[in-house]
C-alpha cells in the first residue's frame, strides 16, 4: 500500500495510506449503480404520478413536470459526486464503503471548490446520461486514461486530483492504530509505573503519543515541538497533575511506558 506524507499549513507533516486504484475503481463502480438506480426509480415514481394526474387538455402542465423532472431526477444525479463529496468531507456512497476519502494535498478538508474541480475532469453522470449516443465510449477512455495516470502517479492521482490539488487517501489506515506498535516497546518487569491512572486512555490514545514521539524525534522543528507540549499539557491536565513536567518528550514516554506495563 502506497504511502504520502503531507505537510500541513504549519510546516507539520502528517503520514497518509493513499487509497489503491482498485479501491478507486470499486467505489466509482458503487457509485455509478447508486446513481442510475436513483435515476431509474425516481423517473418509473415521477412518471406514475405524472400519468395519472396529466389531462391531455392541460399542455401548460407539460413544461411544469419538464421542470421538476430535471430538478428532482437528473440535478441530484448530475451533481451527485461534488455535492456528496462536500457534504460529507470527502466521500460518496461508494468512497465510504471502501473506507476511502478525498483531501487536499495539505491535509484539510477539501473545498466544494476542489471537489467541483475534480468532477469537472471525469463527469461519469454527463457520460451516462449520453449512454446512447456514445457515451459509453467517452466512459471507457475517460477510466482508462485516470487508471493509467493514478497508477504512474507517485501520489495516485489522476487528472482531476492534479487540477484540484487533492489526493484520495484511506480514511482508516491498516497502520493507524496497530497496537502491536505499542506493544513493542520493551517493558522492564520490575518497572514501577509512575502514573497509574493512565489506564483511563485507550490504545488509540497511546498510538497518538507514540506517533508524536516519533515525529518529535525524526522532525527537530518548533512546531513538532509544540505539538509535543499541546499534548503533554493536555495529558498533564487528565492525570490532574499540578504542573507539566519540564521535560516534556520525556514525560510522553513515561505516559507510554507507564499505559504499556499497566495493560500488558
Amino acid at each position: 500500500m502506497r504511502s504520502l506524507q503531507l505537510t500541513t499549513d504549519h510546516n507539520v507533516p502528517i503520514d497518509v495510506e493513499l487509497a489503491s486504484v482498485g479501491q478507486r475503481v470499486v467505489a466509482v463502480l458503487l457509485d455509478v449503480i447508486i446513481m442510475v438506480a436513483y435515476v431509474v426509480i425516481m423517473s418509473l415514481i415521477m412518471s406514475a404520478i405524472f400519468i395519472s394526474s396529466f389531462r391531455l387538455e392541460n399542455f401548460g402542465e407539460m413544461e411544469v413536470w419538464k421542470i421538476l423532472f430535471m430538478i428532482i431526477v437528473y440535478l441530484p444525479f448530475v451533481l451527485y459526486t461534488p455535492l456528496l463529496e462536500y457534504l460529507t468531507k470527502g466521500q460518496t456512497i461508494g468512497k465510504m464503503a471502501m473506507g476511502i476519502r478525498v483531501t487536499k494535498l495539505n491535509g484539510e478538508n477539501a473545498k466544494f471548490k476542489e471537489y467541483f474541480t475534480r468532477w469537472l475532469f471525469r463527469p461519469l453522470e454527463f457520460y451516462i446520461l449520453l449512454f446512447a449516443s456514445g457515451g459509453i465510449l467517452l466512459l471507457l477512455a475517460s477510466a482508462f486514461f485516470d487508471i493509467l495516470i493514478a497508477s504512474v502517479s507517485g501520489s495516485n492521482q489522476r487528472i482531476g486530483d492534479f487540477m484540484a490539488n487533492t489526493v484520495v487517501v484511506r480514511k482508516n489506515p491498516n497502520r493507524a492504530f496497530s497496537i502491536q506498535d505499542v506493544l513493542a516497546i520493551k517493558s522492564n518487569k520490575n518497572y514501577d509505573p509512575t502514573y497509574r491512572n493512565v489506564t483511563m486512555y485507550t490504545d488509540e490514545d497511546m498510538m497518538l503519543v507514540k506517533n508524536t514521539i516519533t515525529r518529535v524525534e525524526k522532525y527537530r522543528n518548533e512546531n513538532t515541538k509544540k505539538l509535543a507540549i499541546s499534548l503533554a499539557e493536555k495529558i498533564a491536565n487528565d492525570l490532574q497533575l499540578p504542573e507539566v513536567p519540564e521535560k516534556r518528550l520525556k514525560f510522553l514516554k513515561t505516559v507510554l511506558n507507564d499505559y504499556v506495563v499497566l495493560t500488558r
